[in-house]
């Protein structure tokens, strides 16, 4: 386990590594985003007062991208606003690949909604077909169709510029605005997706990687979901394209004042023992933070969707509980989980909020008889 004491030191590490591909796994509130920024920020450089860009990153900031335009009269007429001042969306628009972002939508999706893209004026709007001669135009689409979409934006773009860097001869490239491209930064594409969508683009975005022949072009790919690291994980090893010392997986821990990278380099990590070698450890060194909480309940959920249970809550069991400290315990767990991460980071926990997950923890692990 490597030592580090920011993240722009894991940010060094990472360009220094200089692999084809590093896969690396953080729980939320980790400072995954970050490290994307601290990362552009290190690799794009100034040469002759002009900024260079050698990275190109998808984190929660090109989501932000995107919005609802809602402040409508009319229902009927919704549109996804794009940010025109981004210098992501105006390299998209230069591209000119509005047909085929459409129907990669569509392709991701399994269904028939119709994206009109309208970079120019910074408007996209969704029909869907109905059989009938005239398609219901102006919906708005699911939270989840409209992270794919997002997705889908920056896939295309990823293909165009992986399609150019495999080039070899620059002057017969098709444009000239990819050369200094040198790293795609990929961090938690999987907002709002379900297990079929989430496995579907793993498996896709490992193929486009895969066809990269370029060997300046590197890929970081950061997530919080398990599914979709262990998905990438098996994929990418299974992947002989890639030479298997040019690939690297890691887990990423905040700790108080520090982080730390554990090398991956057998078998993805168990999801669940993970997190409970986690919370335990807190808890025998007495740092238990709120979002220790945070993964608790991460814990009873899965528990409860593999054992059965309706409810995560019907997990708590502490001696003498009445319903209503089981509704006490359930509403602090939440209230820990749920809170921004600026509060999970700055709220002290009491002495006795400790021991609630102490005892909560210990009671669980115990009466379903977890391994040691």
């Amino acid at each position: 386990m490597e030592e580090y004491s920011s993240l722009a030191e894991i940010a060094q590490k990472i360009k220094d590594s200089n692999k084809k591909v590093t896969l690396l796994y953080a729980f939320n509130a980790t400072g995954k985003t970050r490290l994307s920024m601290e990362f552009k920020n290190l690799v794009n450089n100034l040469e002759d007062d002009e900024e260079i860009k050698h990275v190109v990153y998808y984190n929660a900031f090109t989501e932000d991208l995107f919005s609802w335009d809602n402040d409508l009269e009319n229902d009927n007429d919704r549109k996804l606003k794009i940010n025109k001042n981004s210098s992501f969306i105006d390299l998209v628009e230069r591209q000119g690949k509005e047909n085929e972002i459409a129907e990669r939508f569509k392709e991701f999706t399994s269904s028939k909604i119709e994206p009109n893209i309208n970079t120019s004026i910074g408007e996209i709007t969704f029909s869907l077909p109905t059989g009938d001669e005239e398609a219901v135009e102006n919906i708005k689409i699911s939270k989840g169709e409209e992270s794919i979409f997002i997705w889908t934006v920056f896939f295309v773009l990823m293909e165009t510029i992986i399609a150019e860097l495999n080039i070899d001869e620059i002057g017969d490239r098709s444009t000239d605005e990819f050369n200094a491209i040198q790293y795609i930064f990929i961090d938690d594409p999987v907002t709002s997706l379900d297990d079929n969508h989430l496995i579907q683009l793993a498996i896709s975005l490992r193929g486009l990687i895969a066809n990269s022949k370029s060997v300046d072009l590197r890929f970081i790919i950061t997530t919080h979901h398990a599914l979709f690291y262990n998905v990438l994980f098996n994929e990418f090893k299974s992947e002989r394209r890639i030479n298997d010392n040019k690939k690297e997986y890691c887990l990423l821990q905040r700790k108080e004042n520090s982080y730390s990278i554990d090398k991956q380099n057998d078998t993805p990590f168990g999801y669940h023992l993970f997190i409970k070698r986690i919370i335990q450890k807190a808890i025998d060194d007495n740092v238990v933070e709120r979002y220790h909480f945070m993964l608790f309940r991460n814990l009873l959920e899965k528990t409860a969707s593999f054992l059965g249970y309706n409810n995560w809550g019907d997990l708590l069991l502490v001696d003498g509980m009445s319903d209503e400290d089981r509704k006490g315990y359930i509403r602090f767990i939440n209230s820990a989980s749920h809170n921004k991460v600026s509060d999970l980071e700055a709220k002290e926990l009491k002495p006795n909020e400790k021991n609630l997950l102490k005892l909560l923890f210990e009671t669980f692990t115990g009466e379903y008889k977890w391994k040691e």
